[in-house]
């Protein structure tokens, strides 16, 4: 890789860390969604791109700056949201990344992203039950489960859209990085 190279993709990682930063923020200022605790998940949609576009461990720094940023800005450093949401996220980007090596379905942005979002959504409630120390919270975990499954496919539709516009300086040696 040259200079040239490894410099736009670490531009890149710092724009999709923005991004991800700001849309983690954003979200934690929209009305709460039915579900108590639940969002959409729109920093996922920076993690995926970064994955698709940069590779594992890119996607995997990504996660964890925006989480460190939105924690920071949304002013639950440290906290117990904020465990939940690193947790999730870290674990998210993992799963994304492991099911990416399949081949016919590691290339689907849905399917990528809605295992993501389930795998988010079982680690953040793993968290929650151990830093209250219940397990109650389990069953709400069929709920949040359908809940992940309809965002993860929202967010995937979203990814395949951008990824759609993207200059192919930065989708175009997505293979090779894989």
């Amino acid at each position: 890789m040259t200079n040239k190279n490894r410099l736009r993709d670490q531009v890149f990682m710092a724009v999709l860390i923005g991004i991800a930063s700001i849309l983690h923020v954003i979200e934690g200022l929209l009305p709460p969604l039915p579900v108590p605790g639940a969002k959409l998940g729109l920093a996922n949609t920076a993690t995926l791109i970064g994955l698709r576009t940069l590779g594992f461990w890119p996607a995997i720094g990504i996660s964890m700056a925006r989480s460190l940023i939105g924690g920071l800005f949304g002013g639950s450093l440290f906290g117990p949201a904020f465990f939940m949401s690193f947790g999730g996220a870290i674990m998210s980007a993992l799963a994304m990344g492991l099911i990416s090596k399949l081949k016919k379905l590691g290339t689907n942005n849905i399917f990528v992203s809605v295992i993501g979002a389930i795998t988010h959504s079982i680690t953040q409630l793993t968290i929650a039950s151990y830093l209250i120390k219940h397990s109650g919270l389990l069953y709400y975990l069929p709920l949040l489960l359908g809940l992940s499954t309809l965002t993860g496919v929202f967010i995937g539709l979203v990814c395949d859209k951008v990824m759609a516009i993207l200059p192919a300086a930065f989708c175009g040696e997505q293979k090779s990085r894989d």
